[in-house]
């Protein structure tokens, strides 16, 4: 067990000013947690009540029947630091620090979150944020936010997010949402005052039921850490998909006035995460992208691409985007391309990319028996699959999809333009990756396959130091 069990995953929690007016923040903590279920002990802590609904109101928090896993603070800056002594005096094992005014707005703020910090670690108890927006433990339901994220579903899934950005990090998690994609923890850290990126991320992994990791950096204070971070995540063989911004000097600026600390040499960071399996990402919707495939697919063997489409143009798009990422668009098999034309129409083509045409709309069985004859020749490791609209037919082509994903043991991805929503969701819930477009699907592929060969090395690598250590 981590040291952060009591923050990440506490059985009791203690709400400071907690209200019984649901539209403030102390008062949104307990609406979600009583509203999603949480099973722990709340101990809401406000001397203006003798109880809110059927919650016992404590006047402090020495008055509270034992020492809470966790705490909810949200008092003004200046309240912060005597409010974590408290907390601290009655044994208390962690706080998230709603309150922002710190290091974010300037020297003042500054000398403030310097005496929340030695609070804190004088306390003896871990501590998120300043200036955060909580975490949120789907699997639990700990709902440890004011954020309006949790007005939502909050369902479980494997994904763990951790953001140093409150507003933008739900905006992720939104999308996220709105995929079918369930985050079992959402983490903001804001200021990170005490717990940081790494530290969160590296105990969020280690949880079962997370199967990839995303976050979100503006600053990165730990590059040691990062770095065994990427380490510990490879021996869990769970992958690590980063956005970091703060690439310019504006960028950088800006990071800086955010959360009150530096982004870091760009630089650094890249040379930190080459070739430790952690996937870096563009923007959200990339980082999205590649998570889904993480979440959805198993690791390709190889660097192989099988293109099927119904579309002569999109097949030449991806292939040549597979072409500049470096991976492969094999010539199949002569025995696999007569398979494939025993299949496809005459005026289709049976090369790679596969052009399957419009025919499968007639034959659906076409589709499914073409991407299972590419999926099996032994060039291709890993499948992209291009459709199209098909508003009529997303019953048919839902079936087809589970029957190929049942069917085969590649991994694949389907690549489905201006999908109908309903279908989207159907195969999510099915366990198939599903994006938006042509380049998307390739870049997640690109994604299955370099994590993929990163273990291998890393594996290797493990193999050799072994043989080493032999007598």
């Amino acid at each position: 067990m981590n040291d952060l069990q009591p923050l990440l995953n506490p059985r009791s929690i203690a709400i400071l000013g907690a209200s019984s007016d649901f539209t403030k923040v102390n008062g949104r903590t307990l609406k979600y947690l009583l509203e999603k279920g949480y099973a722990g002990k709340i101990f809401p802590v406000n001397p203006k009540y003798a109880a809110i609904g059927a919650l016992k109101c404590y006047p402090d928090i020495a008055a509270t029947p034992e020492p809470a896993d966790l705490a909810i603070v949200a008092l003004p800056a200046r309240f912060v630091a005597g409010a974590l002594r408290d907390l601290g005096l009655r044994g208390v094992k962690s706080a998230v620090v709603f309150s922002s005014g710190f290091a974010e707005t300037g020297a003042a703020g500054r000398v403030l979150e310097d005496e929340v910090i030695s609070a804190a670690r004088a306390a003896g108890l871990r501590m998120c944020g300043p200036n955060c927006l909580g975490l949120i433990n789907a699997f639990d339901q700990v709902m440890a936010t004011f954020g309006q994220f949790a007005d939502g579903a909050t369902p479980a899934g494997p994904v763990g997010f951790v953001t140093q950005s409150g507003a933008f990090g739900t905006a992720i998690a939104a999308l996220a949402r709105r995929r079918g994609l369930g985050l079992g923890y959402f983490v903001n850290t804001g200021n990170e005052g005490d717990v940081n990126f790494v530290q969160v991320m590296r105990a969020v992994l280690e949880d079962r039921r997370i199967k990839v990791g995303a976050g979100y950096i503006e600053g990165l204070k730990d590059g040691p850490g990062l770095m065994e971070l990427a380490d510990h995540a490879m021996r869990l063989g769970k992958p690590l998909v980063l956005t970091k911004v703060g690439k310019t000097g504006a960028g950088a600026r800006a990071a800086a006035s955010h959360t009150g600390s530096l982004a870091g040499a760009d630089h650094v960071f890249d040379g930190v995460i080459r070739g430790r399996g952690i996937m870096r990402a563009r923007n959200e919707e990339h980082m999205l992208d590649m998570v889904e495939a993480f979440a959805c697919c198993g690791l390709p063997a190889g660097n192989g691409l099988g293109i099927i489409t119904q579309s002569g143009g999109a097949g030449v798009l991806m292939a040549d985007r597979a072409e500049e990422l470096g991976l492969k668009v094999p010539v199949l098999s002569a025995s696999t391309q007569a398979a494939l034309k025993q299949v496809i129409p005459g005026f289709g083509a049976a090369g790679n990319p596969v052009d399957v045409t419009g025919q499968f709309v007639a034959e659906p069985a076409l589709l499914r028996d073409s991407v299972q004859i590419v999926l099996a020749d032994p060039a291709v490791h890993v499948g992209i699959v291009w459709l199209q609209l098909m508003d009529a037919h997303v019953d048919t082509l839902i079936r087809i999809f589970r029957q190929i994903k049942a069917g085969v043991d590649k991994p694949f991805v389907v690549s489905w333009v201006a999908a109908p929503e309903g279908a989207l969701l159907a195969l999510r819930e099915a366990g198939i990756a599903v994006l938006r477009g042509a380049e998307p699907a390739v870049d997640a592929a690109h994604a299955l396959v370099r994590y993929a060969q990163s273990r291998r090395e890393w594996q290797a690598d493990q193999a050799g130091r072994a043989a080493l250590m032999l007598p």
